[in-house]
């Protein structure tokens, strides 16, 4: 493969830097094998004004010379929706500050005629009374009749007669007072979301609407949300901004009051309580209501976002808060993945602060102030994009995942490879690399760096992560995966009440090798966005293709869902309801007629999938650490194989799920090694991956190397002894080398708290010529490159570290080795509080095989 396309973004901070740092920073980025850089301030003094747009130009002028393309991140600083400072301050118009619907319950003991409750609140003078409702001690409505009496215009007190017994009042007031980023804009108010546009957009088209299209492709949204309030986390590591929450803020504007009130009719006022409670008589309005707020959320910000970038011939790109379920709910995050990225031209995730860990798929992850749900990251927020990428045809199939910031400094290219490879076989094929800092090194916001001024000793082979990344992506975009099962997406079924996560399924799935979407519930209720044909055995949405519909388990559905799932299981579709067949409707009323689908056991699911062929690959022997993606491409098919374990390997037969022998040509697009036959069997050493490019005739050959099995291979283990010296990090030059008898962690036997490159060197005798030979130097930390007797070659950034020499003439041989670890050996950072610090330097075991040749 020869040409390929860009599909690298990283972030560039930009804080008012020197002109002659900002062109060191770009040279830098463009020799990295980068082709497009995204303009984050951090925060840049004169965002918006004299002074950014004199460094934009600058930079401008610097990319056009380079051969680079830019992203603007679209406010002063993240998370978006500041709209740069455009909502704070005293003199704003009320109308466009952000607001939220509250309530509270006055208790009164009956009988007592003209009952008086003050309004008003002198602790929020932002204070608005919206309306009350009645309720008997049971909860059961009251039909009072309430008098709301007026002071100078403004609703002041209301009275009514308190009826025998125990009567609540649930008064509902808006306030403008959230003490959580109250000058943000209103996601659910078109005009108070017009005011970021007006403040960052428009400016930045007046400025610079000359390389729209050109240099400049679009804009960069990070992370808005509702930001009703912070929310806490709860012990499932889960965010505690969920409907129902019984004093929870909600998100409220005049169009979100209207279209309540017209869902929920005349006595909407007494419907309003459910929200507040996770009672199942409270399920509709709770789904209405989030219902109403999320379509807001996509019309009033992302799409109005989205249609102005493109009517001024740029792309809107970006990603949501998806983690601690903040997806689904309210607070930080969006309240449903696929309406959040709507507008977008790519839809977007992120990963940061180790939300991935290799070998980590399940259970608690500490971090520095908490910890993750990690089934959700190893198996949901991927999908998540990459499902939204596929069935919104704007999107062409592109979905962009921000990558690698906020780990630590103990993040290297070792586990930035595999971080990848998890992105690009579960569909990901944009990426944004987090981040280039031109602060004074180190800098401690969100490590690690990639190029620190030259600090960060990886950086010279930054960019052949960054070639891997880009030739990959360019393999497995402009085409189609294949993905024979939809799981419906469960953010409407947990409004509503009890609801399985998306992630246990897609879990199951992932660890037998079943590819899938995510599919909202919205797929079958607009037909404006979606198109849905269910025909012979076939669900098709927006010409996505499903065999089979998954529901996690849950207590309530939608009717139009419902109905879909009658019409798939008449066609012949497979539906399987995991662990529990919905019993009521969310937006109807009446009893779920399913006809005999019956709840399949979670650990069940996949077999039953897998039964019928719906595996991507089969394989001889379980293999829950193999990730597998089918790619069509420009008249190719490509197989990508991932093995996602960070110790154990790889070795198993795989086939076609139809029993079709999986053969081809298998690619190395990380060490530009020659292509090599496949014939099936498979070998991956942790952290490995690689691509097949599909061939359906003719028998295949294997070159793969010496055949060990013969009676004239050797395996000759090389076992010193070695010289090491080092080379700290930003040092430059190698101190006095020190004699090694044998292979060990350097961090914990000779090089403490050390960073930098490790050169190694011995010598080694061969008794004879030797043909097609290899090195490996087994288990390394971690980034090694290899010279034998003053010849290159190449460099690994992960496992294996094996290097081809072909012939081998007998002899004394030099070896060196040079060996980078990573900064957190030296510096330490917020972020590696809760991560253990990785050997430094070669492990072994070091052995050459080949195959001797006849004297």
């Amino acid at each position: 493969m020869t040409a390929y396309d860009n599909h690298v973004l990283p972030f560039l901070w930009l804080k008012g830097e020197a002109r002659e740092t900002i062109t060191e920073y770009l040279e830098q980025i463009a020799g990295a094998d980068i082709r497009e850089v995204c303009l984050e301030s951090r925060t840049h003094p004169e965002f918006c004004r004299d002074g950014w747009w004199a460094d934009l130009r600058f930079i401008i002028g610097e990319c056009k010379r380079l051969g680079l393309k830019i992203w603007l991140l679209d406010d002063a600083h993240f998370p978006t929706g500041y709209a740069n400072g455009a909502l704070a301050g005293e003199n704003v118009d009320p109308a466009l500050r952000k607001t939220v619907l509250k309530h509270r319950t006055v208790t009164v003991v009956g009988p007592q005629p003209s009952t008086v409750i003050k309004l008003g609140n002198l602790m929020d003078p932002t204070e608005r009374f919206v309306g009350a409702a009645t309720f008997d001690a049971a909860g059961a409505p009251l039909d009072l009749e309430l008098s709301v009496e007026q002071a100078d215009g403004t609703p002041a007190r209301l009275r009514f007669d308190a009826p025998d017994g125990i009567a609540t009042v649930e008064l509902y007031v808006t306030s403008q007072k959230t003490s959580f980023r109250d000058e943000y804009i209103n996601m659910v108010d078109a005009d108070s979301c017009r005011v970021l546009i007006d403040a960052v957009y428009e400016l930045t088209f007046e400025h610079l609407g000359d390389e729209f299209g050109r240099t400049i492709l679009g804009f960069f949204t990070d992370e808005p949300g509702f930001m009703n309030e912070k929310g806490t986390t709860l012990d499932d590591a889960s965010t505690s901004s969920f409907i129902g929450r019984g004093d929870l803020a909600l998100p409220w504007s005049d169009e979100l009051a209207r279209r309540l009130h017209e869902a929920l009719g005349a006595s909407w006022l007494t419907k309003l309580h459910g929200l507040w409670t996770r009672e199942a008589d409270g399920a509709r309005v709770r789904h209405t209501y989030m219902d109403i707020a999320t379509q807001l959320y996509r019309a009033c910000f992302d799409e109005q976002i989205g249609d102005w970038c493109r009517e001024h011939g740029v792309m809107h790109i970006g990603h949501v808060i998806e983690d601690k379920s903040c997806h689904t709910r309210l607070g930080q995050g969006a309240g449903h993945y696929f309406r959040a990225v709507a507008g977008q031209d790519m839809a977007g995730i992120d990963v940061v602060i180790n939300q991935l860990a290799p070998g980590i798929d399940h259970g608690r992850y500490s971090y520095f102030r908490g910890a993750w749900n990690m089934e959700f990251f190893t198996y949901a927020l991927a999908k998540l994009g990459s499902s939204a990428a596929r069935l919104d045809p704007k999107k062409q199939g592109r979905c962009m995942a921000e990558v690698f910031g906020a780990f630590g400094w103990h993040e290297g290219l070792r586990e930035m490879k595999w971080i990848a490879d998890h992105m690009l076989v579960r569909g990901i094929n944009w990426f944004t690399p987090h981040a280039f800092s031109m602060a004074p090194f180190p800098d401690w916001d969100c490590p690690p760096h990639f190029y620190a001024h030259g600090n960060n000793p990886q950086w010279p082979h930054f960019g052949q992560l960054m070639s891997y990344m880009n030739r990959t992506a360019t393999l497995l975009s402009g085409g189609s995966a294949a993905r024979p099962v939809a799981i419906l997406y469960h953010a409407d079924a947990e409004w509503a009440g009890d609801a399985m996560p998306i992630e246990r399924a897609a879990a199951e799935l992932t660890r037998a090798q079943i590819d899938f979407d995510f599919v909202p519930a919205e797929a079958f209720e607009d037909e404006d966005r979606y198109e849905i044909s269910i025909v012979d055995g076939i669900l098709a949405v927006n010409g996505c293709r499903y065999q089979a519909f998954v529901m996690p388990g849950a207590s309530f559905i939608g009717s139009a869902t419902a109905q879909a799932v009658r019409c798939m299981m008449a066609a012949g579709v497979m539906v399987l309801a995991v662990d529990e067949v919905p019993g009521a409707f969310y937006d109807a009323d009446g009893v779920v007629e399913l006809g005999e689908l019956a709840a399949t056991p979670l650990a069940d699911m996949a077999g039953v999938l897998a039964s019928v062929g719906l595996q991507t690959v089969a394989t001889d022997t379980p293999q829950p650490w193999l990730r597998a993606l089918r790619y069509e491409h420009a008249g190719e098919t490509y197989v990508m194989l991932v093995n996602e374990h960070p110790h154990e390997r790889i070795d198993c037969t795989v086939k076609l799920a139809q029993g079709e022998r999986l053969c081809g040509t298998r690619l190395d697009l990380l060490n530009g090694t020659d292509p090599v036959a496949f014939d099936g069997t498979l070998e991956l050493a942790p952290f490995e991956s690689c691509l097949v490019a599909l061939e359906t005739e003719g028998e295949l050959e294997s070159r793969d190397g010496a055949d060990m099995g013969s009676s004239d291979a050797l395996a000759l283990d090389i076992n010193g002894p070695w010289t090491v010296a080092l080379s700290p990090a930003g040092g430059g030059t190698f101190g006095a080398p020190q004699e090694l008898e044998h292979l060990c962690d350097l961090t914990a036997e000779r090089f403490p708290d050390a960073c930098g490159t490790f050169r190694y060197r011995t010598l080694f005798e061969l008794a004879n010529d030797l043909a097609d030979a290899t090195i490996d130097l087994g288990d390394v930390y971690e980034v090694a490159t290899l010279t034998l007797d003053g010849h290159p070659l190449g460099t690994r950034i992960c496992p294996p570290y094996r290097f081809a020499i072909n012939q081998l003439a007998a002899g004394t041989h030099e070896l060196t080795v040079d060996v980078i670890n990573t900064l957190d050996h030296a510096i330490p950072d917020i972020f590696a509080l809760t991560e253990p610090i990785a050997p430094s330097g070669i492990l072994g075991p070091v052995t050459l095989c080949g195959q001797n040749l006849p004297k």
